[in-house]
């Protein structure tokens, strides 16, 4: 499924255009609920300039451009009160019975925050009718709005809330809860819900941010630029916001430019957020039609990855959540921790014209090498000759992607018997690069042959303290070359010895 739970400024009657043409039968009907009180019953409330014309604005483009079956535009109070937002809803899940359907919800109004049934606090839409005073009684709380779109059938979901819950701006607080968030330090509500597969989520602004409207704009900040996305300037006929250039325009393309510039146009004080599951290109097309393969696209709205700087080619590209446009070819993709950390992760990635890459599962997947190399072992009696047959798993999802857990198992040849042996080693790189410098720690098991006893008679296991050298070829993103060594500490007949490792291994791998 997809939805998309995009916190932006919009804001009654139904519009009916023209039937679509013969192959509606086959895309599914596209429905759209945009609200936008134009005034609102408690005072505590004051009516928000621009709405309703918000709410008028994008019913037109998701009719002209974005070429929507049926557009339900609520501004009047009436319309607009916590029934009959429900109302429409219930209309909406009636026709909307097919996985072909694409639904998509934008809301423009004020913000409240008020403690759920199960004592939290949790965001609400204030309707017309909503009081203060009574808000989880008398609010749509957004939690309700999502529920409601994943029930439905349809696997392209949008809802766009224009709110924001500082107590500025479009929001207003009861005054307990203005007490409790004046004591509590950072965030008292995460403020999405659970995300699921080929879910996108996108917020106006983060949570103690103000969203803004705009008399020079003539709109919401944000609205004004999603809008500006979503139809062609005169002189090009392209849309502004195509990033990829196909002739479409995306919901996460018009977010993407949104964000942007109302990033730029607030000085940097409303910073819009998204979170996504999408697997694969982003489905829901908002303006426009798809008319050649675009170019490339990189792009994570992953919670997990907030913060993350992505770099591609030596050159950062900016932070997540979020998108950046590759040329078709290959390029080296890398993760930066947030606040210009470390480079936590990288890869080699090919890309087609018009693919959609997702950032972490191509730098955060699973995989493992194997390969085999050569070594040597010193047991405090000389070096002994050591052939090794390797294998290395790379594990983050288990880990962190900064971490890799590397296992070995090896046959000596002579020491002066036979031996076996196999170590478990946790290393991470402190030197970013296709070379890196690496060091970690683990155990190392060895089967050895006492004279005159039978073979693999003794185990020992030792602690091993490693230091290793890893080199990645570039263009060669399953390959690695390492040079690694360590100390090991044993005993023999009840003496205590300290030995140490070396080995080189050249690995060949594959994803899982």
């Amino acid at each position: 499924m997809i939805l998309a739970y995009v916190a932006i400024a919009l804001a009654g009657a139904v519009r009916l255009p023209p039937p679509a043409g013969g192959d509606a039968a086959f895309r599914g009907e596209r429905l759209a609920l945009v609200i936008g009180p134009e005034s609102f019953a408690d005072p505590a409330f004051p009516a928000l300039q621009f709405a309703d014309d918000d709410a008028e604005a994008v019913s037109d483009a998701l009719m002209e451009d974005g070429h929507f079956d049926r557009v339900w535009t609520l501004t009047d109070p009436v319309a607009t009160s916590a029934d009959g937002i429900r109302d429409a809803m219930a209309e909406i899940g009636a026709i909307a019975d097919s996985p072909e359907d694409t639904v998509f919800v934008y809301v423009s109004s004020h913000g409240t925050l008020a403690h759920g049934s199960d004592g939290r606090l949790a965001p609400f839409v204030v309707a017309s009718d909503t009081r203060l005073d009574a808000v989880a009684r008398t609010a749509v709380p957004q939690a309700e709005v999502v529920t409601w779109l994943d029930g439905l059938p349809s696997r392209q979901k949008v809802a766009v809330f224009a709110t924001c819950h500082s107590g500025q701006g479009k929001s207003a607080l009861p005054a307990d809860v203005r007490d409790q968030l004046a004591s509590t330090k950072g965030d008292p509500i995460v403020p999405l819900y659970s995300v699921s597969e080929a879910t996108i989520v996108i917020g106006v602004c983060a949570f103690s941010e103000t969203a803004r409207e705009s008399s020079q704009l003539g709109h919401d900040v944000y609205t004004a630029y999603f809008l500006e996305a979503l139809q062609p300037r005169p002189d090009t006929a392209r849309y502004p916001g195509d990033a990829d250039a196909d002739g479409a325009v995306t919901v996460t393309e018009a977010h993407e430019y949104a964000r942007t510039a109302a990033f730029a146009y607030t000085g940097g004080t409303q910073r819009a957020w998204a979170r996504a599951e999408v697997l694969g290109e982003d489905p829901i097309i908002l303006s426009g039609a798809r008319a050649q393969p675009g170019a490339a696209l990189a792009a994570s709205y992953r919670r997990s990855l907030d913060g993350y700087g992505v770099r591609v080619d030596g050159q950062d590209k900016g932070v997540l959540p979020g998108q950046v446009v590759l040329d078709p070819g290959a390029h080296r993709l890398e993760l930066v921790a947030p606040n210009e950390g470390p480079v936590v992760a990288r890869q080699r990635v090919n890309v087609a014209s018009g693919r959609r890459v997702d950032i972490e599962s191509v730098l955060g997947r699973d995989h493992v090498r194997f390969g085999a190399g050569g070594g040597a072992v010193g047991f405090g009696v000389g070096p002994a000759s050591a052939p090794l047959i390797f294998a290395e798993a790379h594990l983050p999802r288990l880990l962190g992607g900064a971490w890799e857990v590397v296992g070995q198992g090896s046959t000596t040849l002579r020491w002066p018997q036979p031996t076996l042996s196999g170590s478990l080693v946790v290393e991470r790189p402190f030197a970013p690069g296709t070379v890196q410098l690496r060091a970690g720690v683990g155990l190392q098991g060895w089967l050895l042959q006492a004279a005159g006893d039978p073979p693999l008679l003794s185990p020992t296991i030792t602690p091993v303290p490693v230091l290793a050298v890893a080199w990645t070829p570039p263009g060669f993103a399953w390959a690695r070359l390492a040079g690694s060594g360590g100390a090991l500490w044993y005993t023999d007949a009840g003496v205590a010895h300290v030995g140490w490792t070396a080995q080189l291994t050249l690995a060949m791998g594959v994803g899982i």
